[in-house]
């Protein structure tokens, strides 16, 4: 079952900084796809630099991770954390008491 695609732009303060979520489906990419597609946009931003990257998909309502941003492919991430919500679930300030911060 597909998950229900909800354009998300917010922020939060949390433990002194500001966290930016951003969650962009591209809709028009989804429907020529037979299987679930990324979003366009999914990252968190803390204080205005990139933090976080999402991984979820269109058809996937069961879980998402959280993995820190690494300004290389080729580098491993510090740390990622698995959810097993739909994205739209879960609010910012619990997603990010999730988070290693």
């Amino acid at each position: 079952m597909a998950i229900e695609l909800i354009d998300r732009k917010e922020s939060a303060s949390y433990k002194g900084s500001i966290y930016e979520l951003t969650l962009l489906w591209d809709r028009e990419s989804i429907r020529k796809c037979f299987c679930g597609m990324p979003p366009f946009f999914a990252h968190i931003r803390k204080d205005g630099a990139n933090f976080a990257t999402i991984d979820c998909y269109s058809n996937d309502n069961g879980r998402f991770a959280v993995k820190k941003f690494m300004p290389s492919l080729l580098a491993r991430p510090d740390w990622q954390v698995r959810f097993d919500k739909d994205i739209n679930t879960i609010p910012l300030l619990e997603l990010l008491a999730g988070l290693p911060i």
